[in-house]
């Protein structure tokens, strides 16, 4: 197949063609509810849709795949809210890449600033919401591969709490650390989605929160993001502080990388071996990098992991949240070298890692832009707060708009 083949012309290359994934009938749920109805719904191609193959970004891969018997039990619950399908969207070859840059489908153009990159894995459908394709675009979070793009592309986006969305029938990299996330363009929207996939409800109540700067994630940023950021803080009035953690970000991402890539190795390292031809050459060196951690790695890593667990659980009280830039800065121009994108992977990752490495909630929204390109900003609270986060979010979101740049 060719690449025109294999994307739909004219939508910022964001979705995966053949006949633009037409809904199958087989996949099409009777509707139970109409909380969606109206809003489009865009999906990434590792979800599970009857009567479609999920290609995960990856020919070898997709070809491999029988068609799919069963539709993802979140889409389906979208689905049966009325939601309106539009097509699968493209990812980073089995999710594992932050950049959106994929070597058989090509690259999803950032419509906030398309001489840079969107960001992945979930580039496609965060490119669909970006550019109005959508309404609501669902993807994974591994790493940061909805909250990255997110804030590359000007939009609000989830990553829930780990295990708190079914994730059944969704291609998963590493299974302790992928959750179920979303795309939108607003608030209240990314909050219907959460309240029909959690089945909770979402308060826009008053209760009070106390929102932290921490220090150290703050230094991970571009300085004109460090400082624009402490300029906005103003708009919150008394209700932000800052606190100084006691925690070495390199070591915690360190921790993420090993911890990731065993599991990866766990799933996949037979296949990857057999199809390494298969890859594109930065995520076919990842998965190669992969079949190479040892025990002693993992122990270590565990150890700083369950060390972030009960950090974490002790600075984010009930009622407590981490207010940060979602990412160090903007997204890497399109022209990039391979290793100026890899570097910027590796700052991010070191804000990425603290909701990944203890399975909290994390809601990036627009914030502000630097020449002219998006930056986003993020709200992170404790374990199952996904309410909370959405709704601190929404009310920070709010402060900033009102307040004078």
């Amino acid at each position: 197949m060719t690449r025109n083949e294999l994307l739909q012309p004219g939508l910022h290359g964001a979705f995966v063609a053949d006949g633009f994934n037409a809904l199958p009938a087989a996949a099409l749920p009777p509707r139970t509810g109409t909380r969606l109805v109206g809003r489009s719904l865009a999906v990434k191609d590792v979800f599970d849709i009857a009567g479609l193959r999920t290609g995960s970004g990856n020919l070898a891969w997709r070809a491999a795949q029988p068609v799919a018997a069963r539709t993802a039990l979140a889409v389906r619950a979208l689905l049966e809210e009325g939601a309106q399908w539009i097509g699968k969207t493209l990812t980073d070859e089995l999710t594992y890449s932050l950049a959106g840059v994929n070597a058989h489908y090509g690259t999803p153009v950032n419509p906030a600033d398309p001489a840079r990159i969107p960001g992945g894995s979930s580039s496609g459908s965060a490119v669909a919401v970006a550019a109005q394709h959508a309404d609501i675009a669902i993807g994974t979070d591994c790493g940061g591969s909805v909250r990255l793009p997110a804030s590359y592309c000007g939009i609000w986006g989830i990553r829930a709490t780990h295990g708190r969305i079914a994730g059944d029938g969704c291609l998963t990299l590493a299974h302790s650390f992928d959750t179920v996330g979303w795309f939108a363009r607003d608030a209240h929207t990314l909050a219907d989605v959460f309240e029909v996939l959690a089945r909770s409800i979402v308060t826009w109540d008053d209760e009070p929160f106390t929102l932290h700067v921490p220090r150290h994630l703050l230094a991970c940023a571009d300085e004109e993001v460090a400082t624009r950021f402490e300029a906005s803080l103003q708009a919150l009035g008394d209700n932000v502080s800052f606190v100084s953690p006691d925690a070495s970000l390199a070591q915690w991402a360190q921790a993420f990388r090993v911890l990731q890539a065993a599991e990866i190795a766990q799933r996949y390292g037979h296949w990857a071996r057999e199809h390494a031809s298969s890859f594109g050459a930065d995520v076919g060196a990842r998965f190669a990098a992969s079949l190479t951690i040892t025990r002693e790695q993992v122990a270590d890593a565990q150890r700083v992991r369950v060390q972030a667990n009960r950090a974490m659980a002790e600075a984010l009280a009930p009622g407590t949240y981490w207010l940060v830039p979602t990412v160090p800065g903007v997204a890497p121009r399109a022209d990039a070298s391979a290793q100026a994108v890899d570097h910027t992977r590796a700052r991010s990752q070191q804000m990425l890692c603290v909701a990944g490495l203890a399975g909290l909630p994390q809601v990036s929204m627009p914030w502000t832009t630097i020449d002219g390109a998006p930056v986003g900003m993020s709200v992170i609270g404790g374990r199952g707060t996904d309410e909370g986060v959405l709704r601190v979010a929404r009310t920070v979101h709010e402060a900033m708009r009102k307040s004078p740049r």
